[in-house]
């Protein structure tokens, strides 16, 4: 089964587009499974770090750099970049989302970014099984 996504483009020139058919493709190789795993040499993932690990593998075959820095003061880290493009992968709760979206703000007002890709699951609990259920 593919991995379901969603993807909106607000504002965006063809110019900025320049690297979504890649991230798409991403998408597309990464495909859903209630019980993800992936081996990679000779280690087991499963859930969210074989997801993780099966984005970087993704990413790092289509060159995109991993951990870029945006800005060294303050300390902005995201999960890659290729040319102008920004992605995080956030897998977490709504408080990271939120420091991914002062990431994404603060590069494009400084002109370091100009697409930011945030990648998040829409339906946390059926795409981390083990993940204990919030109250």
């Amino acid at each position: 089964m593919k991995l379901k996504f969603k993807s909106e483009y607000l504002f965006c020139s063809p110019r900025l587009l320049k690297n979504v058919y890649e991230v798409n493709e991403i998408y597309e190789c990464v495909q859903w499974q209630p019980h993800f795993t992936i081996n990679v040499n000779g280690t087991t993932y499963e859930h969210q770090t074989a997801y993780n690990k099966a984005f970087e593998l993704q990413f790092s075959n289509y060159n995109w750099s991993r951990q870029p820095m945006l800005i060294d003061n303050p300390r902005l880290i995201g999960d890659y970049q290729k040319n102008d493009v920004f992605v995080e992968i956030q897998f977490g709760n709504s408080a990271t989302l939120y420091r991914d979206y002062y990431k994404f703000h603060f590069g494009l007002t400084h002109g370091l970014l100009s697409l930011a890709v945030l990648i998040v699951p829409t339906k946390p609990t059926e795409f981390f099984p083990t993940r204990p259920k919030e109250c």
